[in-house]
């Protein structure tokens, strides 16, 4: 189970042609990765926002302080990889990840501020 320490808004982004919001998320617990959460406005009724993507950041700003191609500091984590151990079953983990983030300070404000109302996938 990934804890949030810390939840960061950090800019308006896009990704496959939809906007999103990057939020950048600090682990709770020793050994779990930095992340960069990408959120955007939902299609699905009852639900307002659905995470679109999210890079695992292991960057070391004393290695990687420079571009080096020969590292992965920053990786793409799939949605089925995201709380594939552990209890509880993997697609509640993902939800209570979400769940957390936005509750998280001023998260939702934020995404309500920022995002636009169009939810249309283009």
């Amino acid at each position: 189970m990934y804890y949030i320490k810390e939840a960061k808004f950090r800019r308006l982004a896009e990704h496959n042609g939809r906007e999103c919001a990057e939020i950048q998320v600090w682990p709770g617990a020793a050994g779990d990765p930095e992340l960069f959460v990408y959120v955007a406005r939902s299609g699905n009724e009852g639900e307002d926002y659905e995470i679109i993507r999210m890079i695992r950041s292991e960057a070391d700003l004393e290695i990687d302080w420079y571009d080096n191609s020969l590292h992965q500091a920053y990786a793409e984590v799939a949605e089925e990889y995201f709380g594939d151990t552990g209890w509880p079953e993997p697609a509640e983990q993902r939800a209570s990840f979400k769940e957390q983030l936005l509750a998280y300070g001023n998260i939702a404000d934020k995404l309500r501020e920022r995002l636009s109302g169009d939810n249309s996938q283009q």
